[in-house]
């Protein structure tokens, strides 16, 4: 009996299981173990992902979309306890940067070799734009609004560059600061 074909659960599935794979694997990954770890075929995974840049492309897309879905659902949370107001986005964004979901530093350090590729780059920086229009629409002077931004953004990718890492205190104490930078 031949099962009903689903391409957006068969590609979902490949998403996870590619992540799973980086985790262990790092960016050298193969598409035999990810195509292992989905349940499908080689050819069922090369039919979705045509290449293995491809599927890495696809999950840092992935990434950046959780990424959003987390800081509006953050954002809806601090509009509902405080009210719409400036800076409601930021102190979302700030809270979702300082607490990333299990695994996805691991993910994000196995994406970081694909920063060479120039076209998957500038996918990426129009998949993040609306981090510019966002933190500028947010009520706050832009200068600062992107100040905020960018604190959040090095201390996710610091540690990828072998930047140090702060302590916990020292990392309640820069999210305490940004926080009352978005308060008015």
């Amino acid at each position: 009996m031949n099962r009903p074909r689903n391409p957006e659960l068969t590609r979902s599935a490949l998403l996870e299981a590619a992540g799973r794979v980086l985790q262990t694997q790092g960016a050298a990954l193969s598409l035999d173990a990810v195509a292992r770890a989905a349940g499908v075929s080689k050819g069922g995974l090369l039919h979705h992902y045509p290449s293995r840049e491809a599927l890495l492309s696809a999950l840092a897309l992935e990434l950046i979309e959780r990424f959003r879905a987390c800081v509006e659902a953050a954002r809806a949370r601090e509009v509902a306890a405080h009210g719409e107001g400036p800076g409601a986005w930021l102190r979302a964004y700030i809270e979702v940067s300082f607490t990333p979901a299990a695994g996805e530093d691991a993910l994000i350090a196995a994406l970081a070799p694909l920063a060479g590729h120039p076209e998957l780059i500038a996918r990426l920086r129009e998949a993040q734009a609306f981090v510019l229009t966002e933190a500028e629409a947010d009520g706050l002077p832009p200068a600062r609004a992107h100040a905020v931004r960018l604190a959040c953004d090095a201390l996710s990718l610091g540690p990828l560059t072998g930047l140090p890492d702060l302590d916990p205190g020292r990392r309640t104490a820069l999210k305490e600061e940004l926080l009352a930078w978005t308060r008015v």
